[in-house]
């Protein structure tokens, strides 16, 4: 057996989205027309580029590249070949894949390749969403930036390797200044038709936002909004809300409101609770204070119970599988205990400061807020 050769290169892992769904509904005829496409279309653009392919693995291609530079580029042509193949197709038709690049010492061996630097690559490539081209910080620190406009996603604990990676992905190019209205607009409600893309890389930017996994804000919203709706039902439950009131005695100088408990009427000497079907009359302090806050406190309780429990019984919240959404780990595993507490813990704080915690997602590269950034998790399509 010949002795393997050490070498420095960067290695390119390619993969198609939901191969095994699709060929469990497809017949072996078209399985292998969608292969034989999926050849014809990624192989030729990656070895234009210079990209060597080592082996096939179904559905994946293990390229090797001499030129980080190249590699990532080739990335992109593939991106972009797709998404112009893809347009006005049904979903189940669509030629989606994720494309992983690393760069590092490997071992070439019988037109085989092995090394650390291939098995990070592989980790990447599971963790990467289709329409993307992601790559780790070696990639990022030898390849030509003024050529690959990129974005950080983070620091990433991938199964299996000891210390953290930080991984890049390709991002569309935007002139300074050239936002218009329009375009910030359809950034942070996500429904408004997009800008006119800038001509470098716009269709990988495109696939990478709209269906690779990362859900619109509105989705975002509206799931937050049920679950606030569902805790506040769960609370009131709690708290016996929902009495009939009607006030006791005529008072002066007096100011009067509706509360969940009943009617609360605040006067120049005291606040009184009033409540009918419970018999029950509480005396606060002068200032008022205090009227709402139990109930606060029974709500802040709620809703963390309910995220702790639901995202260890379901994986996500019951406002979050309405719509079609589910928590994971940054690196796409499944919550462990310590980042189901930190988030619903973080959560709170999110929402008690003025809601910045939920906002921040709005310019956040993957929509994540502050309890997704302390606890490393974020939210994705569950479809």
């Amino acid at each position: 057996m010949a002795e393997p050769t050490t070498r420095h290169l960067t290695i390119l892992l390619t993969d198609i989205k939901g191969f095994t769904d699709k060929t469990s509904s497809k017949s072996r005829a078209a399985i292998s027309t969608m292969l034989d496409e999926h050849r014809a279309v990624v192989l030729p653009l990656l070895e234009a580029r210079g990209g060597h392919l080592v082996k096939t693995i179904g559905d994946a291609f293990l390229m090797t590249f001499e030129s980080p530079t190249n590699a990532v580029l080739a990335g992109v042509d593939v991106q972009e070949a797709l998404a112009k193949l893809n347009e006005g197709r049904a979903a189940d038709d669509r030629l989606e894949i994720r494309i992983a690049i690393n760069s590092g010492e490997v071992n070439l061996m019988e037109n085989d390749v092995f090394g650390e630097a291939v098995n990070i690559t592989a980790r990447i490539e599971s963790i990467a969403e289709a329409g993307q081209v992601y790559f780790t910080e070696a990639v990022y620190l030898a390849m030509n930036k003024a050529e690959v406009p990129s974005s950080e996603i983070g620091l990433m604990q991938l199964k299996g390797i000891p210390e953290k990676i930080r991984v890049y992905k390709v991002r569309r190019e935007e002139p300074v200044g050239a936002a218009t209205a329009a375009a910030v607009r359809s950034r942070l409600f996500g429904f408004l038709p997009p800008p006119p893309p800038s001509p470098v890389h716009a269709s990988s930017e495109k696939a990478s936002l709209a269906g690779a996994g990362v859900p619109s804000t509105w989705r975002r919203f509206w799931a937050l909004a049920l679950d606030g709706v569902f805790c506040m039902m769960l609370a009131s439950a709690i708290t016996g809300g929902g009495a009939t009131v009607r006030a006791k005695k005529k008072m002066g100088s007096s100011n009067v409101a509706v509360s969940v408990k009943g009617l609360d009427i605040k006067t120049d000497e005291a606040a009184v609770l009033y409540d009918d079907e419970k018999g029950l009359r509480v005396t606060l302090d002068e200032d008022g204070g205090g009227r709402n806050g139990g109930r606060d406190w029974i709500f802040a309780l709620v809703w963390f119970v309910y995220n702790l429990v639901f995202l260890k019984k379901l994986g996500t919240t019951p406002g979050k599988r309405l719509l079609k959404l589910k928590v994971v780990s940054v690196d796409g595993r499944p919550l462990d205990n310590r980042q189901r507490l930190t988030r619903a813990s973080i959560s709170l704080l999110s929402g008690y400061a003025a809601g910045l915690g939920y906002l921040w997602a709005l310019w956040e590269p993957q929509r994540r807020g502050w309890h997704d950034l302390m606890a490393d998790t974020r939210v994705v399509a569950d479809e």
